[in-house]
């Protein structure tokens, strides 16, 4: 038979063997969590960092689309002007009862206006240059789109990564890593102009 000192003892000695292995499962738990969660707040920080170089990207793309077509418009508008010039000078060339030396400088200059120069501004050179100003506007305005579509998928990518700190969820993590990978390539697509 055990006496109640001994048994106090190993009641005694039961306890601590139990609480220190419960430490010892918690302490290993921590350590998993703890692992956890600087690997997802890495991520998320990878993630941010991506997410400002693709959005500067994003609204140089934004920007030149506007100076292009800002570009554009003067051009048109300027070439307008000339074709106006050059209509007032024909008619001016055709009227009857102006002398023959005004009629020929007057279809001079009509000339002069439509045919290239070496500046530029012949009236088919600025139509040419307003079109491919107008194109550019148009390229820069798609590679934009397809910086944005990264940037969305990066933005949804750190709010997944957010969800799966407080759910504890690996397999949100996954996703969000593939989403954010995703907004990457968008964004690298773009940038080589594959997209």
């Amino acid at each position: 038979m055990v006496e109640p000192a001994d048994a106090k003892e190993l009641i005694d000695e039961a306890i601590e063997r139990a609480e220190s292995e419960r430490d010892g499962v918690d302490a290993a738990e921590r350590a998993v969590e703890k692992r956890f969660r600087d690997r997802v707040s890495l991520l998320v920080g990878i993630a941010a960092v991506s997410l400002a170089i693709i959005h500067m990207a994003a609204a140089g793309a934004a920007r030149e689309s506007v100076l292009r077509g800002i570009e554009a418009s003067d051009t048109f508008n300027y070439m307008q002007a000339k074709i106006v010039r050059e209509t007032v000078a024909k008619a001016a060339a055709q009227t009857a009862g102006i002398d023959p030396a005004s009629r020929a400088e007057w279809a001079a200059e009509a000339k002069r206006l439509r045919a290239p120069d070496t500046k530029g501004h012949g009236i088919p050179q600025l139509e040419a240059r307003g079109a491919n100003e107008r194109a550019e506007g148009r390229r820069a305005a798609h590679a934009g789109e397809g910086y944005e579509l990264g940037e969305t998928a990066l933005q949804m990518a750190i709010v997944l990564l957010s969800i799966a700190l407080v759910a504890r969820s690996r397999l949100i993590v996954g996703g969000a890593v593939l989403l954010g990978l995703l907004g990457g390539a968008a964004a690298v697509a773009t940038a080589l102009g594959i997209m």
